[in-house]
């Protein structure tokens, strides 16, 4: 089931209260294909790998040791001591830092993990938090993060003010109107946990009177959004919104390149200077043209795979990254190779290839290829016709598709 609503989601909030009319041209875009990226689906198993600590939490367990899961598969991988090291402790020390600055005398426990909640008004808006705390005088709503580029922040300025993320004023308004017993008498903060960004806590208080401005400010933007005529705004909202590839507002920019217009070089001096305000006209150009490129290449993508024809591009499988055998097949190749216990897992992990490559080098032998194998393609990638690498039809995703589903009944008929 979808965690996102298809009317307004809190991911998609600040982008339909900036531009209204993002709602119509997102809608009017080709359906597209659902293949997320490995970026997402890491991002998806780490909040699995949180679910589980949290929920122990629920049950009144409170210090499970992670590494007893690594190994243990989460969404679509095996959890590893980098994961952790790298992602989980983090985010658990940031919780930690989090809960003490309110915490006072008052300890908090866990209310709610992976709570669907309704926004106020609107039918069919929904939402999924991530974590609730409760304690004496404070409900906490924490967001999970694990991305490793774009820093979230739980405050930002859009050049006139601060301004509390709208995604998590979504939550906290459709929390606050489906679990209204968790707020009673209790002040509200909302954080913002992202272990690998540049400020990996972010966290503020939010009052009812501005949660209720919230609620209108959105009820306003969704009556202007289905308006004939809705407000079509350019902005730092547009980052991930599929509608820019036919925006005017966009195309406009990234077509027009005569804007840029070149001046000389020039010494630097304190000050506006012709050659300064050219050097941002051509980053803001720049900035542009990649935002534009990411979305194009997500579109011409689904447009490939439900069946489109784009001159000069078609369909590859993705690559792949090779991947151990069964740990007891390795285990019994390397033991016989020469190499110790100790060089062939990392409790309770195989080594990694170039550890293992090393010990192999050491000893004078060679690891077979059958010991390391890419798994099947997970999804498809762009390509252009003169790609060496086979064409992948629309109709074989298709097969694929009923491949695995048959796959998967035939081992549920087995349970």
């Amino acid at each position: 089931m979808s965690k996102h609503s298809a009317i307004v989601g809190g991911s998609t909030a600040g982008r339909l209260l900036a531009c209204p009319a993002s709602l119509a041209r997102t809608r009017a875009l080709p359906p597209s294909a659902d293949a997320p990226s490995e970026y997402a689906d890491e991002g998806t198993a780490m909040h699995a790998v949180m679910d589980l600590l949290m929920r122990f939490r629920v049950g009144g367990v409170d210090a499970v040791e992670p590494a007893g899961y690594v190994g243990q598969t989460f969404h679509d991988r095996a959890l590893t001591h980098d994961h952790l090291d790298s992602m989980i402790y983090p985010a658990l020390e940031h919780l930690q830092t989090l809960e003490e600055e309110y915490a006072a005398d008052f300890p908090f426990h866990v209310a709610g993990v992976e709570q669907r909640v309704t926004f106020p008004g609107i039918p069919g808006a929904f939402g999924t938090v991530d974590l609730i705390l409760q304690n004496e005088r404070f409900t906490i709503l924490v967001d999970w993060k694990f991305g490793q580029g774009i820093g979230v922040k739980t405050v930002y300025s859009d050049g006139q003010g601060a301004i509390v993320n709208p995604q998590l004023m979504y939550y906290a308004a459709a929390a606050l109107k489906t679990k209204p017993g968790l707020f009673a008498r209790r002040r509200i903060v909302v954080a913002i946990v992202q272990p690998r960004s540049l400020e990996p806590l972010t966290f503020t208080e939010i009052t009812r009177r501005e949660i209720k401005n919230f609620v209108e400010d959105v009820h306003d933007a969704v009556l202007a959004a289905v308006d004939r005529n809705p407000p079509l705004r350019k902005g730092e909202h547009c980052r991930f919104a599929p509608c820019k590839i036919d925006c005017p507002l966009w195309t406009g920019a990234v077509l027009d390149l005569t804007a840029l217009k070149p001046v000389e070089r020039t010494a630097a001096v304190k000050g506006p200077t012709p050659y300064g305000e050219y050097l941002a006209r051509a980053k803001a150009l720049v900035d542009t043209v990649v935002q534009f490129k990411t979305e194009l290449d997500s579109q011409m993508h689904a447009y490939l795979e439900n069946g489109g024809a784009i001159p000069g591009w078609r369909l590859k499988d993705k690559a792949t990254r090779r991947a151990w055998v069964d740990a007891d097949t390795v285990y019994g190749e390397l033991i016989e190779l020469g190499f110790s216990s100790d060089e062939i897992f990392r409790a309770p992990e195989l080594v990694t290839f170039q550890q293992a490559e090393a010990t192999a080098k050491r000893l004078g032998v060679a690891i077979p290829d059958a010991l390391r194998v890419a798994p099947p393609p997970s999804g498809t990638t762009l390509a252009t016709t003169d790609d060496p690498a086979p064409v992948v039809e629309p109709t074989a995703l298709v097969e694929r598709f009923a491949a695995s589903l048959r796959l998967l009944q035939q081992q549920q008929a087995g349970k």
